[in-house]
C-alpha cells in the first residue's frame, strides 16, 4: 500500500491523534456499505495498531468461517509495526470518507 508522504511523516502523539480520529470516523459510519475485504483490512490494522493479539482458537473449534477470515487477516499484518498499521488504517479511512471529518 502506497502511503502519502505526509502520512509517513506522522509520529508519536500526532500519529495517535490521527489514528483515533480515523477510528472514530470509521466507527460512526455504516459498516455494511464498506466492502468485506476492506472491513477485514481495517480490522487487522486496528488490532495490530492497538497490539491486541488474536488469542482464541474458537474459529477452529466452531468451524466459523468469519473468524477464520479474521485470523487470516491478522496473520498477514503480524510483521508490520504498530505505527505502520495505524498509518494504513488512516489511509483506508481517508479513502473511504474524504475529509473534512
Amino acid at each position: 500500500m502506497e502511503l502519502p508522504h505526509w502520512l509517513n511523516s506522522l509520529k508519536g502523539k500526532e500519529l495517535d491523534n490521527y489514528f483515533e480520529s480515523a477510528f472514530n470516523k470509521a466507527s460512526s459510519e455504516e459498516q455494511s456499505e464498506v466492502p468485506l475485504a476492506t472491513q477485514l483490512h481495517l480490522y487487522a490494522y486496528y488490532k495490530r495498531a492497538i497490539d491486541e493479539p488474536y488469542v482464541s482458537n474458537r474459529s477452529f473449534e466452531l468451524n466459523d468461517l468469519r473468524q477464520g477470515f479474521k485470523m487470516n487477516a491478522l496473520i498477514q499484518v503480524q510483521n508490520i509495526s504498530k505505527s505502520e498499521a495505524k498509518r494504513r488504517y488512516i489511509k483506508i479511512v481517508e479513502d473511504l470518507y474524504p475529509k473534512p471529518w
